[in-house]
């Protein structure tokens, strides 16, 4: 049986548009209205609830209810993503990120690099970086420590991030080469997914994060930090607050990647441009 859309207003939806702008910085025009709509519907349903008026009452009750909250954002998030996506970026890492590192490096200290992947998604892209970097290693023989904190909104994409099982079809474009290396297929003949190997798991760190947050909790500070295909959900006075705090994460001298269709000009960051939607912090002094 087909079940009935409920619908929302024009009004309701401008209201909680509003608050998750103000939350996670996700631009909610009226013309997104359907589309939240439509995402809504099962989380709708799962309360046993007939209006969005029941459910506005719910996300504002306590003052804000953070866990429904960020439920939602669960199922208003794009996560689009895949292995080895934007796949110059991998490339720029392994012809000069890595050998740069490796010329700075001394010869008697193997040195240690971290990376954070914000707005991680399910996972694919941190763990395209740690194969990048074991790649290199075993080509160049250089071998170097690294950790990989890889952060989002969505709980929901953090879980199979840390799971790291995913569908056969999501790694139909990796070489067999790196599929035999880096990847477990499932014994079962009905159960056509993959999972990513231990030794690449254990390299990522999987945390929630919003990047509207005042302050990020990340104790560490970052050699090279992914960025990629979420400033495009924020304004342009939200882009530069968030790009500002992230920035405070990256050493001087780091590496910034962000998408490829997204532009950080006339921002005024201490930050240059190296390469195609790559960018270099400025060194003081």
């Amino acid at each position: 049986m087909k079940l009935d859309i409920i619908q929302i207003s024009d009004t309701l939806f401008l209201k909680l548009g509003n608050l998750i702008s103000q939350r996670y910085g996700i631009k909610m025009p009226i013309e997104k209205k359907i589309m939240f709509q439509s995402r809504l519907q099962r989380r709708l349903r799962e309360l046993d609830m007939i209006s969005f008026e029941e459910y506005a009452d719910r996300l504002l009750e306590n003052q804000g209810n953070t866990e429904e909250f960020s439920i939602m954002a669960d199922y208003i998030s794009t996560n689009k993503t895949e292995f080895f996506r934007e796949n110059a970026h991998f490339s720029f890492l392994t012809n000069t990120v890595l050998p740069k590192i490796q010329s700075q490096s001394p010869a008697f200290r193997i040195p240690h690099v971290s990376i954070w992947s914000a707005g991680c998604s399910s996972g694919q892209e941190s763990y395209s970086i740690s194969i990048t970097i074991e790649e290199f290693m075993r080509s160049s023989g250089f071998k170097l420590g690294y950790s990989i904190t890889a952060t989002d909104i969505s709980t929901r994409m953090l879980k199979t991030g840390k799971e790291a099982i995913y569908p056969m079809s999501l790694v139909d474009d990796v070489s067999m080469d790196l599929k035999q290396k880096y990847f477990l297929k499932s014994k079962g003949l009905n159960d056509s997914k993959v999972r990513v190997a231990k030794e690449i798991r254990d390299r990522v760190r999987f945390d929630y994060l919003n990047l509207m947050d005042d302050s990020y909790h990340l104790k560490d500070t970052f050699n090279v930090i992914f960025l990629r295909n979420t400033l495009i959900y924020f304004d342009p006075p939200t882009q530069k607050k968030v790009l500002s705090k992230v920035l405070e994460r990256l050493v001087d001298g780091g590496f910034l990647f962000i998408g490829h269709s997204e532009s950080l000009i006339n921002m005024n960051l201490p930050i240059r441009s190296i390469a195609p939607s790559v960018y270099v912090k400025n060194k003081l002094g």
